[in-house]
């Protein structure tokens, strides 16, 4: 039986959206304020080494903090800077999608709503630049925040999906057997297997319809993220 239904975050709950230019921008505007000469090419270079590369490599699943992207940023251009002036840039890193962002997916208000009246419901969410606090921040706004009753962001454990971590600490802080839970999220890697690793349901959000795996096989299937009424109903 169904008690406990968690969400993945971006591309299922929020619509995805990206930052690097505001960032990239940000930066180099912050070097020639302060009279370092570097091309925008060497820079744009090494931002991508440092930010976005590394954000692909799940097989440790150590989660990697902003101070540690800038930290290999600044090594990469062989930039000397102050704490306080790294941790100025750290702090426009994190809150650029503050300025705009991301929409929700269509229909997440909605199901929301109906499933938080009769499951616990927890978001599960890697994060990259941006942190959990920031996040959490955009949730209110939105007023969804209110619906899950635990927020595990890879920034406040230290582990991104599909490391069992993070979903063994959702579970048991809404004190529930995985046998008793479901998660839906569109990455078949770090959401479905992650889950599947730890036994729990799993409900593949692929809204656009990408061909299925031979290896990594979810319990369901959505491509509108409403349908996922529908499958808890047939659970119960």
């Amino acid at each position: 039986m169904i008690e406990v239904i968690t969400f993945d975050l971006w591309n299922t709950i929020f619509n995805n959206r990206f930052y690097t230019d505001f960032r990239l921008n940000y930066f180099t505007q912050f070097l020639e304020k302060r009279q370092i000469a570097i091309s925008f090419q060497e820079i744009k270079k090494a931002f991508d080494l440092a930010f976005y590369l590394p954000e692909r490599n799940y097989e440790e699943n150590d989660h990697i903090y902003t101070e540690e992207r800038i930290a290999k940023l600044l090594n990469i251009l062989k930039i000397d800077l102050t704490e306080p002036e790294k941790t100025i840039i750290k702090i426009k890193f994190e809150e650029a999608i503050l300025k705009d962002p991301p929409s929700l997916k269509m229909g997440v208000k909605q199901t929301l709503e109906e499933l938080s009246s009769a499951y616990k419901l927890g978001l599960i969410s890697n994060t990259g630049i941006t942190p959990g606090r920031i996040i959490s921040r955009i949730l209110q706004e939105y007023e969804i925040f209110k619906y899950f009753r635990v927020k595990i962001y890879s920034d406040e454990i230290g582990y991104y999906k599909p490391h069992k971590i993070i979903f063994k600490t959702a579970l048991e802080s809404l004190n529930c057997i995985p046998q008793n839970a479901i998660h839906i999220g569109d990455n078949l890697e770090t959401d479905i297997k992650g889950a599947k690793d730890c036994n729990m349901y799993t409900i593949w959000f692929n809204e656009n319809k990408y061909a299925k795996s031979e290896i990594i096989q979810p319990d369901y299937e959505i491509h509108e993220i409403y349908e996922v009424l529908q499958v808890i109903q047939k659970l119960s």
